[in-house]
């Protein structure tokens, strides 16, 4: 085993248990490397998320306490009588890890929330909870729709947003060193450990209706099925009991709608996947359903499946967004500037839209917590219509400030519903309705993966350095006019010809770059040629 100071003192620590002294020993050059880094946990696009396991930049007994208090200290100093809302997922040690943060946040004489029997809860719930008991912030362990070995540590501001870059670095700056995660003592305070009440829940629930834009639709007829999946996340419970109160006609995949750890019957359970809904598909052939609703863990990400032609298409998020936009912009009044909140990744179809209609697109950096930031910031001055991600993910109320499956769910199931009667679906709404009149459009995000790497970074970084240097004046048959760094976005700008463009970010969340595509053209056939040479040439020269 290489020489590695840090990794001396855990395998000399008492406090370290013997099956991790294992696990340590098993470990390869570069794994002790990687796993046992003088650098403090960093905060990512949304909190932080590790594996689990043992060393300084892993998730286990040692780390967490490691961020808490640096949490702690940040609430402590910035809040009279500070209280804190915590809730976790499905995964493993999420109770555990919950608990724990608990105890180290009472020693501070923070006040904390806890649900019921610490039961797993949504995070768009959890989100609206933080603001209904005018919290000072919230912890959320969870690593939403990444692989069962990781796990996170998801921080929240009063609003019920995710923190921003400036708190995070405040934060990071109260964390004992790497070196002192062995060290480190608390006394917990049972007496400020609190339940919440489940009426909250129920409170929430009630509320969430209001993401519907016609109210008379919950009292309509719809015996039409629809499939869903929880993907033995937070949601399998509380979403299809919500749908159906609004007369949804919901089956629920059984074999992946209940609590598991190791996601024994979801090999995939990023509803971003395609392959994600393959046993929901098995359920929408039994039961002649040709729209099926998939859910990630920690239930903010909703994806839709629909049967066009007897073929499985998977919406997008970007193609969920300008639905969204068109149908809501179409169909409510508003009282002051209706607008838009969207990321710089995600398409600009959206902005030919909300020109029609005089409302306002609002480009945010990738991640919700910077679209939840800005609805507070526009709460009482403008009317809000949707905030959404091209990686699937929507708000749909302001009830609470990240992305909601509960509140998109109902309002696509709503459009889906009307536009039934008329023998449609949601390909019919863009290629009826929105592109012929706002432009022929095509978006797509692909990513390119670098988990069989442990410092995948450097090679990523490789990849963008490369990218910024380009000199091609055509890519395919569009025209590269130039190539910016966005800074706003935190992203590689290569501007075409025509509205259309291509993005390229290192992800925040996982070892993963991707590019992202926003392309036009004067009409389908055109832009279905121009689009596979397009992706061609990118593939080409990122291989």
């Amino acid at each position: 085993m290489p020489k590695n100071n840090l990794v001396d003192l855990w395998l000399k620590s008492k406090k370290v248990s013997k099956q991790d002294k294992q696990a340590i020993k098993k470990m390869s050059k570069e794994q002790i490397k990687v796993n046992f880094d003088n650098s403090l946990m960093a905060f990512g696009t949304a909190g932080i998320r590790a594996k689990m396991g043992p060393g300084t930049k892993q998730l286990n007994e040692f780390t967490y306490p490691q961020i808490t208090i640096a949490y702690a200290k940040y609430i402590v100093k910035h809040f009279k009588n500070p209280s804190i809302v915590i809730g976790h997922d499905n995964r493993l040690n999420s109770i555990e890890y919950s608990n724990l943060c608990a105890r180290v946040l009472s020693s501070f004489g923070i006040k904390v929330y806890l649900f019921n029997k610490n039961k797993l809860m949504p995070t768009p719930i959890i989100s609206y909870v933080i603001r209904e008991l005018k919290s000072s912030g919230g912890i959320i362990v969870t690593a939403s729709h990444n692989p069962k070995e990781y796990n996170g540590f998801k921080a929240y501001n009063p609003d019920g947003g995710q923190i921003l870059p400036d708190v995070a670095n405040e934060i990071a700056s109260y964390m004992p060193k790497p070196k002192d995660v062995l060290n480190i003592t608390f006394k917990p305070n049972a007496k400020n450990i609190l339940t919440i009440d489940d009426k909250y829940i129920e409170k929430y629930l009630s509320e969430a209706k209001q993401a519907l834009v016609d109210q008379k639709i919950i009292s309509e007829k719809k015996k039409f099925p629809i499939i869903f999946t929880g993907h033995h996340g937070t949601s399998c419970e509380l979403l299809p009991k919500f749908l159906n109160s609004l007369g949804f006609n919901i089956i629920p995949v059984k074999e992946q709608c209940y609590e598991d750890p190791n996601f024994t019957n979801s090999p995939s359970s990023n509803p971003e996947a395609a392959d994600s809904f393959n046993l929901a598909i098995q359920y929408a052939k039994r039961n002649k359903s040709k729209i099926i609703i998939g859910i990630d863990p920690d239930a903010d990400r909703m994806a839709i499946m629909i049967n066009k032609n007897n073929k499985w298409r998977l919406m997008t998020g970007n193609e969920m967004g300008i639905i969204y936009t068109w149908y809501v912009l179409n169909n409510k009044k508003f009282k002051k500037t209706p607008y838009v909140a969207s990321s710089w990744v995600s398409n600009n179809l959206i902005d030919r839209i909300c020109k029609k209609f005089k409302a306002k697109v609002y480009r945010t950096g990738t991640g919700f917590k910077w679209m939840g930031a800005l609805v507070s910031q526009k709460l009482n001055k403008e009317d809000f219509v949707v905030a959404f991600e091209e990686a699937i993910g929507a708000l749909n109320t302001t009830l609470n400030r990240d992305k909601d499956s509960f509140t998109a769910s109902a309002l696509a199931l709503e459009i889906y519903t009307k536009y039934q009667k008329q023998n449609m679906d949601f390909v019919d709404i863009l290629n009826k309705f929105i592109y012929p009149e706002y432009g022929y459009w095509y978006g797509e995000t692909v990513a390119y993966s670098y988990a069989n790497i442990l410092d995948w970074k450097p090679v990523v970084q490789s990849k963008l350095d490369m990218l910024k240097k380009f000199k091609a004046k055509k890519i395919g048959k569009y025209q590269l006019k130039r190539v910016v760094w966005n800074k706003q976005g935190d992203c590689l700008d290569w501007i075409l010809n025509g509205d259309s463009w291509i993005r390229f970010r290192v992800s925040g969340t996982e070892p993963k770059f991707k590019a992202y595509y926003n392309l036009y053209a004067k009409d389908q056939d055109t832009l279905d040629k121009q689009v596979k040479e397009v992706k061609e040439f990118i593939s080409k020269i990122l291989s």
